[in-house]
């Protein structure tokens, strides 16, 4: 089973260097980067500094000091308070030439002496002193024995190295090794660049194959000690091995993803990380679980198992492969078989002898070079062999038997009706159980040259569900819906009650599916994502959920071949397990508290406390708090998850997250204990880590605050009468002010109804005149027009009688409209479609007579002019024109309409008799007329002047403004009381 990580999902170069951290978390080292892998978070916790080396090492002594080496440097690191790396150099200020052009990138250590090696020589540490020492050699590797240390250079071999006195003593000098590994405490594993691996305990290299026999190495890259013994090795553009510490191969991987490898590195059992060009991957090689797929150039689809002889066959997507173990003799390989059927492999059998295949046309056997049809089938869906060469045949219409009779195979029995297809088969020594669908199971045996079968379709479920079967030594398992499970005896097939294994069945915390027992007393187990194993243990059982978590396939089958090997198959993959593996008997992983920080500020607070660790009290500024938790490791392990549980003062509380970052925001003031523990499929992994600590009150709730509330409750109450006393008064003055304020609203309310009052009763008034008019003056209008026509209809009438009279027959009709048109408070019928000027050319043709000239003009460009405006300035000209027509006895009357920008100018003048203005306006009696036109002219806020000398015409001129609003007093600008 693999992880694979992406440089760029970690934020690292290519190739880059692995190592582990001060907690136990994986390490990549790349330039001035130190990567760790939180759990599935990748934290960066170099600390950002220019001045800062970049690492090529990073190494731990025996005492959790750890030391770095880089380009011409070397030293301590140091973990600043935000749990970041500062690595503190021991570079003194004078130091030898070679310094400058040598990577560091061995560190080992003795019991006094720290040894930084690179290409060009070593410098050697006195941990008790500090002093150091420099010594310039070649060097390939450096590597401990014991408190003995060793040198191997291409130049003079293997030495034995003094560090307190610097001298050496040759070992071996034509042996030269570049990478170490350890076998054991006193032996090595060294790779040469001539002979592949060898082995030294101290005193001689001894030449090992170690698997590879004649094989050519081109180059070993990295060698890595294991911490369950053994070594791993990668060899350039071969693949990584893992090898146990007696030199049995374990593990081969030579695809083309391990050619060329980087760096190897392992702290955990069983777990190895590698670092290639660009991903850093994890590999579980004591995983027994090995994968089938298209890598191993086999196409997988409803794949089935059988064992031909010596030889594994694997039928798959109907095609037909034999699985061989390579020349190599590190990995198996695939071969399709040839000649297959046109309608190819989908049901499968074998034993000791026989190789028979299934297919929509009947069974074919292998005669050594090909298949050979098996007369009287027509249709194979499964295949299983029995002993004494019994096949039982079964398809969805038909179920036979067939028998080898030493040359043949024939039908040796009559053939029964068939109960369906057969989707899933369980076979035991003496039957085969068949999954049908839903509520509907088979059995189907072969018994005193007789088939028999019999269908089981009365369960105790109340809702249909699939049946799963499972085999027990001496049970047949049905399971239905919500893990409900009965139990027939496998001989008398009758229900009966469950055996031991059902009590720890049903502590199990997964719906599982199908149980299946090995020769070995092992117990199989299947659940919706994956497989269990369940082990006889004592008077009891033991649960692994663990050692087969790379299976996570969904509704697998479980296949067992010869009490060696499991098959696990599902319609897209297919698993290969050793029957014998090693179960994983419980993680040793412990759960760390990795730093606790201020969620505000996100500065860390504690940097990897112990465990059981009391943060002390904590400001309530810093009651925002975030822990982060390590899982102590990397196995596997299945349905991880933390569970976190508070206590304080006041609640309780848990919860589970698959997250190491547990957020506790806005904490309030008080004492609390933070407990987190790992779980694995509900089971506790390692110790519970309980952290305590406190939240100090804000300093408003201090006691030194309290006293303050006090003083200042006291001297507040004095305040308060103080100033109630000056409130009674400034309320007693504003009540005063209110009250005439109010008085003064009264009154404006009181004279604004008055007002409307008088508006009600002239509008009352208006309406009752507007009745009478319409009764009696209008009516009159009506018939004096009526006679006018009756008159001007006779025959042999003046001309200028004639053309007076149509004169007066007009000004009637005109003098009617408007009558009807004040009735209804409307505007003048000639302003109600037309403009002044053309309403002024209306009144001239309405007004004019044969006699007199009348001429209306306009000049400026018209502009729009008020509705209110527009209807006086029309009555004036009214009344101007009708007293000229009337009293001036005048010829000609000029109209002038003149258009400015912010004003319009209205000027009628005649060349009547005249009149003496002044004797006229003085005397204040009668000129009606002339007053109107006053009052009219002050409504439109305009400026009038009437000149007139007597026999020299007369002139009325008003100038009104545009930009003004005009005094209003009634819809159309009427006032109700004018004339």
């Amino acid at each position: 089973m693999t992880r694979t990580y992406a440089i760029e999902e970690i934020g690292v170069s290519r190739g880059p260097k692995l190592g582990f951290d001060h907690i136990g978390r994986l390490a990549v080292i790349s330039g001035a980067n130190y990567v760790v892998l939180n759990d599935n978070t990748w934290l960066d916790i170099s600390d950002k500094d220019d001045r800062n080396p970049p690492l090529m090492e990073v190494i731990e002594d025996d005492g959790e000091n750890y030391y770095f080496g880089a380009l011409a440097s070397w030293g301590k690191i140091e973990f600043t308070e935000q749990g970041r790396i500062d690595p503190l150099s021991y570079r003194p200020e004078q130091y030898p030439r070679w310094i400058n052009t040598t990577n560091f990138t061995k560190i080992v250590f003795t019991d006094d002496y720290t040894l930084f090696t690179g290409q060009n020589g070593l410098v050697c540490l006195n941990r008790q002193t500090g002093e150091q020492s420099f010594h310039q050699m070649s060097i390939a590797t450096v590597f401990t024995l014991g408190q003995r240390v060793f040198v191997s250079s291409n130049a003079f071999g293997t030495i034995e190295f003094d560090p307190k006195s610097g001298e050496s003593t040759n070992v071996a000098p034509t042996v030269s090794i570049h990478e170490v590994a350890y076998l054991d405490d006193t032996t090595i594993v060294g790779a040469t660049n001539d002979t592949g691996l060898v082995s030294f305990d101290g005193e001689q290299f001894s030449f090992f194959d170690f698997g590879f026999g004649e094989n050519s190495i081109v180059r070993i890259s990295c060698l890595e000690t294991l911490p369950d013994g053994g070594f791993a090795v990668a060899v350039d553009s071969e693949g990584v091995f893992v090898f146990s510490a007696d030199g049995e191969r374990k593990l081969a991987l030579t695809t083309s993803d391990y050619r060329r490898i980087f760096a190897i590195a392992s702290r955990e059992p069983g777990i190895l990380w590698i670092s290639r060009e660009s991903s850093v991957q994890k590999l579980l090689y004591n995983d027994p679980v090995s994968v089938v797929d298209q890598r191993s150039e086999v196409v997988i689809g409803w794949p089935q198992v059988s064992q031909w002889g010596d030889k594994t066959v694997i039928a798959s997507n109907g095609r037909l492969y034999e699985m061989r173990l390579a020349e190599t003799g590190w990995q198996y390989t695939f071969e399709e078989f040839e000649n297959v059927p046109i309608s190819g492999a989908w049901a499968i059998a074998g034993n000791e002898k026989h190789l028979l295949i299934g297919n929509s046309e009947g069974v074919f056997r292998h005669d050594g070079s090909g298949f050979e049809k098996i007369p009287g089938i027509e249709e194979a869906n499964r295949l299983v062999l029995q002993e004494k060469d019994i096949c039982i045949v079964i398809g969805s219409r038909e179920i036979a038997a067939l028998a080898w009779d030493g040359n043949r195979w024939y039908e040796c029995a009559p053939k029964l009706q068939g109960v369906g297809f057969p989707a899933i088969m369980h076979s035991s020594h003496d039957s085969v159980w068949i999954e049908l669908g839903l509520d509907f199971i088979a059995r189907v045996w072969f018994e005193n040259g007789q088939l028999r079968k019999r269908v089981f379709q009365d369960h105790p479920w109340e809702e249909p569900v699939w049946i799963n079967i499972g085999l027990l030594k001496d049970h047949v398992v049905l399971s239905g819906a919500h893990n409900q499970r009965i139990y027939r005896d496998k001989e008398t097939l009758e229900v009966v009650e469950p055996p031991d294994i059902e009590k720890t069945l049903a502590e199990i915390p997964y719906v599982l599916l199908r149980a299946t027992e090995d020769a070995n007393g092992v117990i199989w187990v299947t659940h919706p994502n994956g497989v269990l194993t369940v082990f006889p243990e004592g008077d009891g059982y033991r649960v692994d959920t663990d050692s087969l978590t790379s299976i996570r396939d969904q509704y697998p089958v479980i296949t067992l071949i010869d009490e060696k090997h499991a098959w696990i198959s599902t319609e897209s993959a297919l698993y290969h397990v050793n029957q014998d593996f090693e179960s994983i008997e419980g993680s040793t992983q412990q759960p760390f508290l990795v730093s606790v920080s201020d969620g505000k500020t996100e500065t860390e607070l504690i940097s990897a406390p112990p465990a059981n660790h009391s943060l002390g009290r904590l400001p309530y500024s810093q009651n925002h708090l975030v822990f982060r938790y390590f899982a102590g490791g990397y196995m596997p392990l299945q349905d991880l998850v933390y569970e976190f549980s508070m206590r304080n003062n006041s609640s309780d509380w848990k919860l589970r997250s698959a997250d190491s970052l547990l957020t506790l925001p806005s904490l309030e003031e008080g004492e609390y204990q933070l407990t987190a523990r790992l779980l694995s499929s509900n089971i506790p992994v390692g110790n519970p880590i309980v952290t305590r600590f406190t939240i100090a009150p804000p300093w408003y709730r201090s006691a030194f605050a309290y006293f303050g509330y006090w003083s200042s409750a006291i001297f507040s109450c004095l305040a308060i009468a103080i100033w109630a006393a000056r409130r009674a008064k400034s309320k007693q003055d504003y009540l005063e002010k209110l009250v005439r304020e109010r008085t003064e609203e009264l009154r404006a309310t009181m004279e604004k109804l008055t007002e409307e009052a008088r508006n009600s009763a002239t509008l009352a008034e208006r309406n009752r005149l507007a009745g009478e008019i319409h009764d009696s003056l209008q009516q009159g209008l009506s018939g004096l027009a009526l006679q006018l026509d009756a008159t001007l209809k006779l025959n042999h009438l003046d001309p200028d009688l004639e053309s007076r009279l149509s004169v007066a027959r007009r000004m009637v009709s005109f003098t009617r409209q408007e009558v009807q048109q004040a009735v209804w408070d409307l505007e003048s019928p000639l302003l109600q479609n037309d403009d002044l000027a053309e309403a002024l050319r209306s009144m001239a043709e309405l007004l004019g007579t044969g006699s007199m000239s009348l001429e209306v003009k306009t000049t400026g460009k018209p502009l729009e002019i008020p509705s209110t405006t527009k209807h006086h300035l029309l009555r004036i000209a009214q009344e101007a024109i009708t007293n000229s027509v009337r009293h001036s006895g005048a010829t000609r009357i000029q109209a002038c309409l003149e258009f400015q920008s912010d004003k319009v100018t209205l000027t009628i003048s005649d060349n009547g008799n005249g009149f003496d203005s002044s004797e006229v306006f003085s005397s204040g009696i009668g000129h009606f007329g002339l007053r109107g036109i006053r009052t009219r002219a002050s409504k439109i806020n305009g400026n009038l002047t009437i000149s007139s000398v007597p026999q020299k015409g007369t002139s009325v001129q008003l100038v009104a403004p545009l930009n003004q609003t005009p005094q209003h007093s009634s819809k159309n600008g009427n006032d109700p009381n004018e004339n």
